[in-house]
């Protein structure tokens, strides 16, 4: 996700989102954090209020004034495979999202947002198109992880719906997050354990099948200046995050519903526009995936998660060959 753009819904709250209210526990001592923000006519925030959390989350990891805004992410992905057994790394992970957020006239923020991931070798960092399996000795195919649309509203209570239509589940939750301080630095933090149904049947998808349902837990912290957040001239304050995630195997490594998760170790940053990403994602993105490139500029629904992109382009893969003595 889509953080720095990744925007939280879209996991960011992006991902599949419930924050946990613990800001309510930090309001009292955040708002006299911010008396080092140096002038007079600096914003006073009282982080105990969903007001005051919208509009300092809207200015981190978006914009005040409307305009596109780009986070990347780069990392890392272990698999977790049995109580005695070391963690394997598997590949890196790296991508970006696009968003585009508008304030309307009842107050909320419209978040129009989409975001592509691709996994790359550890070795190299090249983007991989395949890959050989060290857990079962098989190539391949890789698929992005690509999410669009991911669109939310950015409110004092935050509420989004996941899932199939007959199978959906909504998060909602008051928009307070934990935001912390010392001297200038800010951090906010918040986690998000969520599930949703997976739309890759046992029956249709015996080799992809992870489960009936998709079970994540989504972790974030990001970092900024309050110096910055409460500059009122400033629309717009740039940071740096980091987003772990615990999930099930991906469909397309093949597992046939073994048994094992994966961890997801990535850092983000916020950044001017999509021209600053590094060379080989923005071209590689420019060849296959160029809308990827540009936030959406209009409201459409559903949203898709990748695995409801996913069984749109994949055909289930043929039993795995029996090994011959």
């Amino acid at each position: 996700m889509s953080l720095v753009n990744r925007n939280p819904a879209q996991f960011l709250l992006s991902r599949r989102q419930a924050l946990g209210s613990a800001g309510t526990l930090l309001g009292a001592g955040l708002t006299g954090g911010l008396a080092s923000a140096a002038t007079a006519d600096a914003i006073q925030y009282d982080f105990s209020k969903p007001e005051d959390n919208l509009r300092a989350w809207v200015k981190v990891v978006a914009s005040l004034d409307g305009r596109e805004t780009c986070g990347y992410y780069k990392g890392d992905v272990v698999a977790v495979t049995g109580p005695d057994q070391k963690n394997l790394p598997l590949f890196g992970y790296e991508g970006f999202g696009m968003s585009r957020v508008t304030r309307l006239p009842d107050g909320r923020y419209e978040n129009l947002h989409r975001e592509i991931s691709y996994y790359t070798d550890l070795k190299t960092g090249e983007i991989l198109e395949r890959w050989n399996n060290p857990l079962t000795g098989e190539t391949v195919k890789v698929w992005p992880t690509n999410n669009d649309p991911v669109n939310s509203h950015y409110a004092t209570s935050f509420k989004q719906t996941f899932g199939e239509a007959g199978r959906q589940e909504t998060v909602e939750f008051p928009f307070i997050l934990p935001w912390e301080t010392m001297g200038d630095r800010v951090i906010v933090t918040f986690n998000v354990h969520t599930r949703w149904p997976s739309p890759f049947t046992r029956e249709k998808w015996p080799r992809e099948y992870i489960g009936d349902w998709y079970k994540t837990s989504e972790l974030f912290q990001i970092h900024t200046r309050m110096s910055e957040l409460a500059d009122p001239k400033l629309t717009k304050v740039y940071s740096t995050s980091a987003w772990f995630k615990e999930a099930p195997f991906i469909p397309w490594m093949l597992m046939d519903n073994a048994p094992g998760r994966l961890i997801y170790n990535t850092r983000i940053f916020s950044l001017e526009g999509p021209e600053q990403l590094p060379r080989k994602i923005y071209d590689y993105t420019a060849r296959n995936y160029p809308k990827y490139l540009r936030a959406p500029d209009k409201w459409e629904s559903p949203n898709m998660t990748t695995f409801e992109t996913w069984v749109t382009q994949m055909t289930p893969a043929p039993p795995r060959r029996k090994h011959q003595p």
